[in-house]
């Protein structure tokens, strides 16, 4: 079952990824294309102003939010590249002192780093549900877009932390069991 959820989790940021890139393109294009070069030859050639006009309104009207969408959307890669880093514990441990403890030691204190982690989590999603309600409704700068889907992350990533984490957990409980 966390197999799926963790290839589900790994699409959608790939997704989410190519969406930010997308707008980045986009924005990239109309500042050094459309309004660079292309500005450029309409200023000398007044054949061209027409073509200008009509590729700089088309541009302008998609690149609108392009500064400002995959600063957003980096906040959604972030938080599931750091679900996907904890299921596949890529992130930084500090095992010297763990692994010199005895078998009841060691559950002890993944039990703490556990109970610890999770009450932080519980924390996070109590706290970004209630910004949600808060400021949820209120549009982007830039477009006609709640912030509320760009927060959404904020209490998905709480859950799926806290799977991650209780199951890191009973991994380790399950590995402790062979050693020692």
């Amino acid at each position: 079952m966390l197999r799926l959820l963790d290839k589900i989790v790994e699409a959608m940021a790939v997704l989410i990824f190519a969406i930010s890139s997308a707008f980045v393109f986009l924005n990239v294009v109309n500042r050094y294309l459309v309004l660079g070069l292309l500005r450029d030859w309409a200023k000398t050639n007044e054949a061209m102003r027409p073509f200008y006009f009509w590729v700089r309104d088309l541009f302008g009207n998609i690149v609108v939010t392009a500064d400002e969408v995959p600063g957003f959307l980096l906040v959604w890669v972030a938080f599931l590249g750091a679900y996907l880093t904890m299921r596949r514990e890529g992130h930084i441990a500090f095992e010297l002192i763990e692994e010199s403890l005895p078998r009841l030691g060691r559950r002890l204190l993944r039990g703490a780093n556990t109970v610890l982690i999770s009450g932080f989590l519980v924390l996070l999603l109590w706290q970004s549900v209630r910004m949600i309600g808060v400021a949820g409704a209120t549009e982007i700068e830039t477009a006609d877009i709640a912030q509320g889907w760009f927060m959404l992350i904020m209490p998905l990533a709480a859950i799926l932390l806290l799977i991650a984490t209780v199951q890191r957990f009973f991994d380790h409980y399950k590995q402790d069991d062979g050693r020692e």
